[in-house]
C-alpha cells in the first residue's frame, strides 16, 4: 500500500472512531429521531421536505424517466461484503431499484427478495431464485432471511417511520447491511442525518451495529454516506 492510500485509510478510520463517539454520546443522551425535543443539536436531524408528495407514483416516474435512477446502484460496491455475510443464503434488498445488484447476486445466494414500491423497467428476465415484491415496505411482509439489506432507501423515510422500520427489518434478518446518504439529494431525502444519528439508532434495535465506512460519494466532501452493519 502506498503512503498516499496508507494515509487515507488511516483518515477513513479515525472519522468512523470519532462519529461512533459521537453516536455514543447521542445514545447516552437519549436522542430519538422521531422526538426533536430530545435533540441535542438541531443539526442531528434535519427534514429537508415533507412526504406528502413522494409517493409510489412519484418514484416510479422517477424510474421510468431519470437517468440516475435507470443507471446507479449504489448496492453494487457492498457486493462482496453482503455476499459474506449471507454465507450465500438468502437476503432481502429493500429498494432494489434498477435489479443490477439483485441480478449481480442472484447467482451467488440461493435465494433474494428484491422489494420496491415502483417497478423499475430493468427488472426483466429475472433469475430463477430471484422474487420482485412491489409496495409500500413499512406496509409489506418481509420473510425472515440472513442479511437484510439497502442502499441509499432509509433517508427517504421521514424520521417518524424510522424506528418502526428498523425494528421491522432486525425483526426478518439477525444481519443488516445498509448504505445509507447523509446529505440532501436536492428533491426526495427526508431525513438528512450525520452517520453518528444513524449508528445511535441502530443501536436501539441492535447493541452490535457498527460503522462499516464513511466516505465522499463521487468525491463530494458535501456528499457523506456511510455504511452500517448491524447483527441482533
Amino acid at each position: 500500500m502506498d503512503e498516499e492510500a496508507t494515509q487515507g485509510a488511516a483518515y477513513a478510520a479515525a472519522l468512523i472512531t470519532s462519529e461512533t463517539r459521537h453516536a455514543k454520546l447521542l445514545h447516552a443522551t437519549g436522542v430519538r429521531v422521531e422526538n426533536p425535543e430530545t435533540y441535542i443539536d438541531a443539526s442531528i436531524v434535519r427534514r429537508p421536505r415533507l412526504s406528502f408528495d413522494l409517493s409510489a407514483e412519484y418514484y416510479q416516474h422517477l424510474h421510468d424517466d431519470d437517468r440516475a435512477y435507470q443507471e446507479n446502484n449504489w448496492l453494487i460496491s457492498e457486493e462482496g461484503q453482503i455476499v459474506k455475510l449471507s454465507r450465500g443464503r438468502s437476503i432481502a434488498e429493500i429498494g432494489c431499484g434498477n435489479g443490477q445488484f439483485t441480478k449481480l447476486v442472484a447467482d451467488k445466494i440461493k435465494k433474494v427478495y428484491a422489494f420496491d414500491w415502483a417497478r423499475s423497467p430493468s427488472l426483466t428476465d429475472l433469475p430463477e431464485n430471484v422474487r420482485f415484491i412491489q409496495g409500500d415496505i413499512r406496509k409489506t411482509e418481509i420473510p425472515n432471511v440472513d442479511v437484510l439489506c439497502s442502499a441509499d432507501v432509509l433517508e427517504h423515510f421521514p424520521p417518524d417511520d424510522l424506528p418502526p422500520l428498523i425494528a421491522k427489518f432486525s425483526a426478518a434478518a439477525k444481519v443488516q447491511h445498509h448504505v445509507i446518504a447523509c446529505y440532501d439529494d436536492g428533491h426526495s431525502h427526508l431525513t438528512v442525518m450525520p452517520p453518528s444519528a444513524w449508528l445511535a439508532l441502530f443501536w436501539r434495535f441492535s447493541s452490535s451495529s457498527a460503522i462499516h465506512k464513511v466516505e465522499c460519494r463521487r468525491n463530494n466532501p458535501k456528499q457523506i454516506i456511510c455504511s452500517i452493519t448491524a447483527s441482533s
